[in-house]
């Protein structure tokens, strides 16, 4: 049932194009993990595969792994497009992972953990961990305003399409019972979270009236502002504790 979900939210997506969230992920990213090319890296849950296409392009040797057929035909064809190389595997992450120990430099995921329980997101930390020293993770955040009254709207509706949520504050908990360390985490994508907006009555005007406040505050109150309302998602990093 999951993956029919799954992959019907991706047949209307597959024409999607680049949009600003997954700039800001890329970003972040390349930022974080620093030289790209040569890196061994994993998205695990990849939905449409964009950014790992951009970190394909970048040099990177790059696995996708989703639990949706569709999602991964969409990748495959994006992929294609370009004529770039990867390893796509159709995998349900609450099984063990087919790779060896030390398969890959790095995994990453965004907009997945947030689907499953504490106690299953550990089982699937721990894989990670076994598999590459580093993971970067990108989850919705609980102090999120915009984000959580977006999706409460939702949800009372019976509109809300993404299926269960679960948002943080820290992943620190899921690294240290998977055998990892944080070493950073910080929220990002706030512009993203007034997206969330549209789920509300009147949203769509709302959204705008918004940024157009927001444009009209200095770069230092707009941070302060940001800063206070808390961006979509909390960015998290991870190293292995024992290599």
């Amino acid at each position: 049932m999951e993956s029919i979900i799954w992959d019907e939210l991706w047949e209307k997506w597959e024409f999607q194009e680049w949009d600003e969230i997954s700039e800001e992920i890329y970003m972040v990213l390349k930022e974080e993990i620093g030289e790209l090319k040569g890196k061994k890296i994993l998205e695990a849950g990849s939905g449409s595969g964009r950014i790992s296409l951009r970190l394909a392009l970048d040099g990177a040797s790059v696995t996708l792994i989703d639990f949706s057929q569709k999602a991964l035909d969409i990748s495959k064809n994006y992929f294609d497009k370009c004529g770039v190389k990867a390893e796509f595997y159709n995998i349900n992450l609450k099984d063990e992972l087919p790779f060896a120990d030390n398969s890959f430099d790095i995994v990453w995921n965004a907009g997945v953990m947030e689907h499953f329980t504490q106690k299953e997101q550990i089982k699937i930390f721990k894989e990670f961990s076994r598999i590459a020293p580093e993971v970067h993770t990108f989850n919705p955040n609980i102090n999120s305003f915009f984000y959580r009254v977006g999706k409460w709207s939702a949800e009372k509706n019976g509109v809300w399409p993404y299926g269960q949520e679960f948002p943080v504050e820290t992943m620190e908990y899921i690294f240290k019972e998977s055998d990892m360390k944080l070493q950073k985490e910080y929220d990002n994508a706030f512009l993203d979270s007034i997206n969330f907006l549209i789920f509300i009555t009147g949203g769509g005007v709302l959204k705008k009236r918004i940024i157009q406040f927001l444009n009209e505050l200095d770069e230092n109150e707009r941070k302060k502002f940001s800063d206070n309302i808390g961006g979509y998602l909390v960015y998290s990093k991870g190293i292995r504790c024992k290599t």
